[in-house]
């Protein structure tokens, strides 16, 4: 449902079901093709990621997914949603994988206006640096405004365990605060919407896609066409921020909410600057809890909203993000996700720190993550 919502229920095929737990959602948008992944059913699958939309999928269903720096991937043929935010990106089984497939698709593409002229940094060399378990030098900083209140203990748990093990592998592990972050979250749901409104504004029944007629009206108007088709292809959620977008764009509040919002995203760039001129990475959880169930939060959308709570800011400020499993929650079972974000173009880090903390979970819970999947116990992999 172009891509909307953090829980894959909004689809217009239906909901996806995490494997792990077919009661619960697999993440969203991208939780299709995480889920088809962590099933087993592909071995490789694309996402796109406008607030978290891969990395958040993959925190929830024990996969992989990446958001590269934005730019770095072509969005050339995306439907787009948001196009400040959209970024195309891997999902996978592993960090190896997700780098291989990175490298295929990255690059600049002429087509696309926001493409980066630039080469891709050697992302598969850096995963089989990673992998040896050597980070000595690397300064990582942990965000402190992406942990604590609203964090699931068990997801908590496993992302300081996490952090242990990159200290054991050489990392120099400190607290960095970005202060502004606490502020994403609102301004993610102003420039959003209002790009959305704006995007979505061709879907008016007449040059392509959907057309549906009104019933009892034997010679419809252009509007009345438009507003029935409209009315019929967009969904619940589609409608919902359709109509704060072209609120906060309407006359007398353009620059109490997007111009504002918009300012806020440049003080969120900011602290990522000067973050970086500190560390090499960030690193936060990626989603404040596991996997929750289905329905449990359709009536509740500001609830639903906060599941992107630690993955926003990478999307305003066009820096890369990775997501990779912890571990399973104590809880329930169920996966948590650590999240690596490093400077603009400079994707490499995240898979030289994402192979090594891998290999060192490998080892802890006795092989990978994804053999344990309950939903598939019996299935050749």
């Amino acid at each position: 449902e172009f891509a909307m919502g953090s829980s894959t229920e909004h689809s217009a095929y239906g909901p996806t079901r995490n494997p792990w737990d077919l009661e619960r959602i697999p993440g969203g948008s991208g939780g299709g093709s995480a889920a088809a992944v962590a099933a087993f059913e592909a071995p490789l699958a694309l996402g796109t990621d406008t607030g978290g939309s891969i990395r958040q999928p993959g925190a929830v269903t024990g996969t992989v997914g990446v958001k590269p720096t934005y730019g770095g991937v072509s969005r050339y043929g995306l439907v787009a949603m948001a196009n400040s935010l959209d970024q195309v990106g891997p999902v996978t089984r592993t960090v190896l994988d997700a780098a291989l497939l990175h490298e295929l698709i990255g690059g600049h593409d002429p087509l696309d206006s926001t493409s980066v002229d630039q080469p891709v940094p050697g992302l598969v060399e850096a995963a089989r640096q990673g992998a040896a378990g050597d980070l000595s030098g690397l300064r990582v900083g942990v965000i402190t405004e992406l942990q604590g209140e609203g964090y699931q203990a068990g997801v908590l748990a496993r992302f300081h365990e996490s952090l242990e093990l990159l200290t054991a592998a050489g990392a120099e592990v400190v607290e960095v605060s970005c202060p502004s972050f606490v502020h994403a979250l609102a301004t993610y749901y102003l420039v959003m919407p209002c790009e959305a409104s704006s995007n979505l504004a061709k879907f008016d029944a007449m040059r392509y896609g959907l057309r549906v007629l009104p019933e009892g009206v034997d010679a419809p108007s252009a509007e009345q066409v438009m507003r029935a088709t409209r009315d019929a292809g967009f969904g619940d959620e589609v409608k919902r921020r359709i109509i704060l977008g072209t609120y906060a764009l309407s006359s007398g509040y353009y620059d109490a909410y997007y111009g504002t919002a918009q300012r806020v995203r440049t003080l969120i760039s900011r602290d990522f600057e000067a973050a970086f001129g500190r560390v090499d990475v960030l690193v936060s959880p990626t989603a404040p809890t596991t996997a929750f169930k289905l329905g449990e939060k359709l009536d509740d959308p500001l609830a639903m909203y906060l599941n992107d709570l630690a993955t926003i800011p990478a999307n305003l400020a066009g820096v890369p993000g990775i997501s990779l499993p912890s571990g399973l929650a104590d809880e329930d079972g169920l996966p948590a996700g650590f999240q690596v974000l490093a400077p603009a173009m400079a994707d490499d880090r995240l898979y030289r720190v994402g192979a090594a903390l891998e290999a060192a979970l490998h080892d802890r819970w006795s092989g990978p993550l994804l053999d344990k999947v309950p939903a598939l116990e019996g299935v050749a992999r």
